[in-house]
């Protein structure tokens, strides 16, 4: 745990959320990676950041700030589809592999989701904010490459 209360996740399943945790986002972005390359098929990569969790921590306490991210788990977990990869990465980061879905078609999940993650969290978490970066692979392109161009771009919004 850190200042926030907020445990980190570790290995393959997250007890905070019920999500895959980061050992298993590892493992399925190289795989998803080289099988959308191997068939040709679309795939997007996409890292949501709960912004504000460490102040809100701070405001209302530990319970309400691990609610507000086991909440929004949720909320992107039932965004996704069945055939997608939901995992928890970071103290208030989730990475999710959108199969079969390019980058447009990855727009429509992020802004279901930025409508929807607000009315998802507990009371007293209006000072959250969803951030979203996204990616598709390009030919050749390392499954790190992909992460780190979502990042990118989640870094960008977060400067907004």
């Amino acid at each position: 745990m850190d200042a926030t209360g907020i445990p980190e996740p570790a290995g393959w399943e997250d007890p905070l959320t019920g999500l895959e945790g980061p050992d298993y986002w590892q493992r399925i972005l190289v795989t998803e990676v080289a099988r959308s390359a191997r068939y040709r098929r679309t795939l997007t990569v996409v890292i949501i950041e709960l912004e504000g969790v460490a102040s809100l921590g701070d405001s209302w306490g530990f319970d309400v700030a691990r609610r507000a991210v086991r909440d929004a788990a949720q909320c992107v977990r039932r965004a996704t589809r069945t055939g997608d990869h939901c995992t928890r990465i970071g103290e208030a980061r989730f990475g999710v592999v959108l199969t079969e879905t390019d980058e447009i078609a990855a727009i429509n999940f992020v802004e279901r989701v930025r409508e929807a993650g607000p009315l998802s969290l507990p009371r007293g978490s209006e000072g959250l904010r969803f951030s979203f970066g996204w990616a598709s692979p390009k030919q050749g392109e390392s499954a790190d490459a992909v992460v780190k161009r979502a990042d990118l771009r989640l870094a960008a919004e977060i400067l907004t």
